[in-house]
């Protein structure tokens, strides 16, 4: 079966591509990089947030680091971030929403790959060396 997402009205809608830095109970951090619909993206970390508190009556700690309006190509450009970042993608005991795009790596290289890519540059001609480690998952649960 195939699906085809819904673009309904287009002309109002504004693409954005953001960086959230979150630090979790355990004092671990993460970042998360994803795209959201809407004049910001503070109501897509509400919405993490709201849902990850409703899963473990918790809640962490969320900056938002870095939201941009991206006139073209935002899904590529996420998906690029996402598939350059991939070795360190953070997956936790349980999901909730937002979880398949956290990442283990220092923010400012997060900042900086997120910088070079909306400079209109591919990740393919950037040159970042990762950490070499990822971190034990800390959460408790």
């Amino acid at each position: 079966m195939f699906f085809k997402a819904n673009e309904g009205n287009q002309v109002n809608k504004v693409e954005r591509l953001y960086i959230f830095e979150i630090t979790f109970a355990t004092g671990m951090q993460v970042v998360k990089i994803g795209k959201s619909s809407g004049s910001s993206s503070l109501d897509r970390m509400l919405s993490i947030q709201r849902d990850y508190y409703h899963k473990y009556r918790t809640t962490f700690l969320c900056r938002i680091k870095r939201d941009r309006v991206v006139e073209k190509g935002v899904f590529q450009k996420e998906t690029e971030l996402h598939n350059f970042f991939k070795e360190f993608q953070y997956r936790p005991k349980a999901a909730f929403d937002g979880s398949t795009e956290l990442f283990c790596v220092p923010l400012d290289s997060a900042v900086e790959a997120y910088e070079w890519i909306l400079d209109g540059n591919s990740l393919d001609d950037y040159e970042y060396e990762l950490p070499e480690s990822e971190p034990e998952d800390q959460l408790p649960f």
